[in-house]
């Protein structure tokens, strides 16, 4: 692990790749990095309590995401208030402590886990990072670099005009080519049973911890849209989907390679449970967003 030396010249060519042209998209960014385990947790009050549960993730399952999910007073005994790289290692017997946090058999891999709180317009959150026995050592920009990158990715995110700007110009050229194919991906199925198994408190988590897991499959299914055509996280454990094509699709083959796609986040058996229904079509711009936008 080294943190914010710029000597060699690997490790700096590395610092450059997770700091410059940074792209608004976590998982991008996270793999760009280097980053193969990390996530972002962020604070919600239900009427349950307060939390920190997981909104963004790259390297972890529907259930690893799930458990995550903390008290605010755990993450106040934990972790300092500064906000710096905090880390803790299975050299120094630390790890004990994030027992509930981990599946026993992902924590025996973990040979440090680092964290680093930052704020978004005064919302505390947290970033947290895995380093496993088998990794090359991490490169750790310096905290307040690293936390300027997080804010802007979190800041697009909730930038809902901004993300379906982004798909103006597609709808434009793919309907040159046809009318909008209007699909909704359901994963409510798959991700219920995959949070069967884990203790969440109250159904108001439930539905955030649900959200997330979506917007996370959203992000890993997304390349096989490609443009002009595309896919926005909806509500309720679904994907929608806008396609363009002059002959019809095979829609029980997109499904399978959608279900393929997904067995590293809900598992081989939840994945037989996804479900593509077709929405219609739609012949023109207004109407394509407004089903892409309509939760």
């Amino acid at each position: 692990m080294e943190i914010g030396k710029k000597s060699k010249s690997g490790l700096l060519q590395r610092a450059q790749t997770v700091l410059a042209d940074v792209t608004p998209t976590f998982a991008n960014w996270a793999k760009r990095s280097g980053f193969t385990r990390a996530a972002i947790l962020s604070p919600c009050s239900t009427s349950e309590g307060k939390f920190y549960y997981t909104t963004d993730a790259v390297g972890f399952s529907a259930r690893e995401m799930a458990l995550l999910t903390e008290t605010q007073e755990f993450w106040m005994r934990t972790l300092s208030k500064a906000f710096e790289w905090q880390c803790f290692s299975r050299d120094f017997n630390e790890l004990d402590k994030f027992d509930g946090l981990f599946d026993d058999d992902v924590l025996a891999q973990v040979s440090k886990i680092f964290f680093l709180p930052f704020r978004n317009k005064e919302r505390p959150m947290i970033f947290l990072l895995l380093e496993l026995e088998d990794d090359d050592d991490l490169y750790l920009p310096q905290s307040s670099e690293i936390a300027v990158t997080l804010k802007n990715i979190v800041e697009f995110k909730n930038q809902t005009k901004k993300i379906l700007a982004k798909f103006d110009k597609n709808i434009d050229t793919g309907l040159g080519i046809s009318q909008s194919r209007l699909y909704l991906l359901s994963l409510k199925v798959c991700i219920e049973e995959e949070l069967s198994t884990v203790e969440l408190p109250g159904d108001e988590l439930r539905e955030l911890v649900t959200r997330s897991i979506t917007d996370a499959a959203q992000t890993i299914v997304s390349p096989l849209f490609r443009a002009p055509n595309c896919s926005q996280t909806g509500s309720k454990g679904e994907i929608k989907v806008v396609l363009f094509a002059k002959d019809e699709e095979d829609e029980q083959l997109l499904a399978y390679h959608i279900a393929r796609t997904l067995i590293g986040l809900l598992g081989t058996k939840a994945t037989k449970q996804i479900l593509l229904l077709s929405a219609g079509l739609c012949a023109n711009k207004t109407g394509t967003i407004e089903f892409l936008c309509k939760c």
